[in-house]
């Protein structure tokens, strides 16, 4: 049994490393290039909030903190409060998915969605307002830049839910067959 265990952790750590790898890519080189407006959507939202729900709030804890410092490595902020926030989505989430039935899962996932994404939103919003507040006029921002992030956001968690549970088969079939969660 603690063989099979050392090699589910390890099959872990590679499967959410790929997709870790794979989000932060898309996260900072294709995403940017598609904006509406002023919006660029986060999908590491999605696929931590999904890591959370089906896996608990450990692993999606984990693997948010991995995915805010990949992001901040991979972008040109520098170190931002990224990796906190969705260490904190992570653990949220998972504690929602643990509360849920296993066939309910799905339905979780689609009400942490946005309330998670609308956090994220305003985040950017008080960013925003912290660095830009002379220059910003409120009504044409929220038209312009926090609407259209909310939805991108939101629009795109349905297609990173697929690409993470995609990721997920093969964890599922070691799981199955050598029974750990």
């Amino acid at each position: 049994m603690n063989k099979h265990f050392n090699i589910a952790v390890i099959f872990d750590i590679v499967i959410y490393g790929l997709l870790l790898i794979v989000l932060s890519v898309l996260q900072t080189t294709l995403i940017p290039r598609f904006p509406i407006y002023d919006a660029i959507p986060d999908i590491m939202i999605g696929a931590v909030c999904c890591i959370g729900v089906y896996r608990g709030e450990r692993c999606a804890a984990i693997f948010g903190l991995m995915a805010g410092l990949c992001s901040d490595a991979l972008g040109s902020t520098g170190l931002s409060l990224l990796p906190l926030f969705y260490t904190l989505v992570g653990y949220i989430a998972g504690n929602i998915g643990a509360n849920a039935r296993e066939k309910a899962r799905f339905a979780a996932y689609l009400i942490t969605i946005p309330a998670v994404c609308f956090a994220k939103t305003a985040l950017s919003f008080f960013h925003h307002i912290i660095i830009y507040f002379d220059s910003i006029k409120l009504g044409d921002y929220f038209l312009h830049t926090f609407l259209p992030e909310f939805v991108y956001t939101l629009c795109l968690c349905i297609p990173i839910f697929i690409l993470v549970k995609l990721f997920d088969i093969p964890l599922n079939t070691l799981r199955k067959r050598g029974g750990y969660r």
